[in-house]
C-alpha cells in the first residue's frame, strides 16, 4: 500500500557540471511514501516508484525500516525525487542471488536522491563465505542526476555501480563497510563506474576492502570520459584506479579524468593505472593532483600486467602487450609509503605498448628504511624523470 498526497509546491535543482548546467529533478508534483510490506517491502518500494515514476517524490520516512527479500528494479523515471531518510536493510545471503549485477536499481533521467537515511548490505555473511558472487548495492543508470547525502554501510560487494550514466553528479557519501571478524571485505569498491560520461564523485567519506574509485569497462568499443573526482577520504582500500581494463583481449577507452584534493590512509595502493596484459585500446588523459597518501603500500603504479589468478595463462602468453597508456600526470602527491618493502613509484608498462607522457612532478613521498627502488619500464622519457633515478 502506498500513501498518495499531493502538493503544489514545486522542487528544482540546477547541477553545476564542469561541462554545463543541467536541470535535475524538476517540479514534483506527487508524494508516495513506501508503506511496509506483512513480507517483502521490496513490493511496496515497487508500487511507490510506479505511482510517482513522473514528476514524483518517493519517501522513505525517518525511523522507518524496510527489509527487502528480493530485488528491486526501476526503470523510466523522469523528474522524481527520491527522500532515502529511513533504513533500507538488504537481504541476507542466500543462492538466488549469487552472480547478480545489484540489489536496487534507479534508472532514469533527472532523479534526485537525498535523505541522510541509509542502505544496509548486510555483508558479513558473504565475507564469512569467502563468496564474492554478490551484487553490488546500488546500481545507477541516470542522466542529468543527483545522489547523495546518504549512508551505504556492510556492502558484500560494491557499493556504488554507476553504468550508462551521463551528466551525474555523486556526493556527500559515508561508506562504511568493515569485517568484524578475521574474514576480510573484500571486493568492496567504493564506486564502480562503467560506460559513462560527465561523473563527479565529491565530498565523501569512505571505509572500504577494495578500489576507493575503480574505472571498468565490461564490453567492447565503450568508453569513459569527463570523470571528476575530489574531497574524497578513503581508508583501507586499494586506492584511486583507473581500471582493470583490457581484460580478456578486450578493446577499453578511458580518458578525461581528474583525481583531486583527496587522501587514501592505509590503502594498499595510493593512485594506479593498472590495465591487463593483452589487452587493446587506450588511457589518456589522466590527472591525479594534490593527492595525501598515509602509509601506501604502492602509492604511485602504473602496471600493464594486471591479472587474476585463473586467468594467468592468457597473461603470460600475453605480457608484452597492453592498452596504450599516455598522458598520465603525478602532481602534489604527498605522504608516506607503507614499510611492506615495495617501491614508492612503480611504473611497469609493456614492452610492445610503452607508456608515453607520463609525468611526477612535486611528489613529496616519506620512505620506510626497507622500500626498494623505484620502477620505470619501458616508460618513453624516463631518463629525463629524476625519479626514475631514484
Amino acid at each position: 500500500m502506498v500513501r498518495f498526497t499531493s502538493f503544489t509546491s514545486p522542487f528544482s535543482a540546477i547541477l553545476l557540471l564542469s561541462f554545463g548546467i543541467n536541470k535535475v529533478a524538476t517540479a514534483s508534483t506527487n508524494t508516495c511514501v513506501v508503506a511496509k510490506s506483512d513480507s517483502d517491502d521490496a513490493i511496496t518500494i515497487l508500487e511507490a516508484f510506479e505511482k510517482c515514476k513522473t514528476g514524483g517524490t518517493v519517501v522513505f520516512p525517518k525511523d522507518s525500516t524496510y527489509n527487502l527479500n528480493s530485488i528491486v528494479t526501476t526503470s523510466g523515471l523522469k523528474n522524481v525525487n527520491i527522500n532515502l531518510a529511513g533504513t533500507i536493510n538488504l537481504p541476507v545471503r542466500e543462492e538466488s542471488y549469487r552472480n547478480g549485477d545489484y540489489y536496487i536499481q534507479i534508472k532514469g533521467t533527472n532523479i534526485k536522491m537525498y535523505g541522510g537515511g541509509t542502505i544496509n548490505g548486510n555483508g558479513q555473511a558473504w565475507w564469512d563465505a569467502l563468496d564474492r558472487t554478490a551484487p553490488s548495492v546500488l546500481r545507477i543508470a541516470a542522466n542529468d542526476s543527483s545522489f547523495g547525502n546518504f549512508n551505504i554501510i556492510n556492502s558484500p560487494r560494491a557499493h556504488l555501480n554507476v553504468t550508462n550514466s551521463t551528466n551525474l553528479l555523486l556526493h556527500d557519501f559515508i561508506i562504511h563497510t568493515v569485517s568484524n571478524n578475521s574474514n576480510p571485505a573484500k571486493n568492496t569498491d567504493a564506486l564502480d563506474l562503467y560506460h559513462s560520461s560527465g561523473v563527479i564523485f565529491r565530498d565523501s567519506d569512505l571505509t572500504i576492502g577494495d578500489d576507493c574509485l575503480a574505472l571498468i569497462l565490461l564490453s567492447f568499443l565503450v568508453d569513459v570520459t569527463k570523470v571528476t573526482v575530489s574531497n574524497i577520504t578513503c581508508r583501507g582500500g586499494h586506492g584511486y584506479s583507473i581500471g582493470s581494463l583490457g581484460m580478456g583481449g578486450r578493446r577499453d577507452f578511458v580518458t578525461q579524468v581528474n583525481v583531486y584534493n583527496s587522501t587514501c590512509i592505509d590503502c594498499q595502493n595510493g593512485v594506479r593505472v593498472k590495465t591487463w596484459a593483452g589487452g587493446k585500446g587506450f588511457v589518456e588523459d589522466i590527472n591525479f593532483t594534490d593527492i595525501y597518501l598515509e602509509k601506501a603500500e604502492n602509492p604511485i603504479i602504473i602496471t600493464t600486467h594486471y591479472c587474476d589468478k585463473n586467468e594467468m595463462g592468457y597473461c603470460n602468453n600475453n605480457y608484452e602487450t597492453s592498452l596504450d597508456i599516455a598522458g598520465v600526470h603525478f602532481k602534489n602527491i604527498h605522504g608516506s609509503g607503507s614499510d611492506k618493502g615495495k617501491p614508492i613509484i612503480n611504473l611497469n608498462c609493456s614492452t610492445e605498448s610503452p607508456c608515453s607522457d607520463v609525468t611526477l612532478t612535486n611528489i613529496n613521498i616519506s620512505k620506510a628504511s626497507n622500500n626498494t627502488k623505484n620502477v620505470c619500464v619501458n616508460l618513453k622519457g624516463s631518463d629525463k624523470i629524476p625519479e626514475c633515478s631514484s
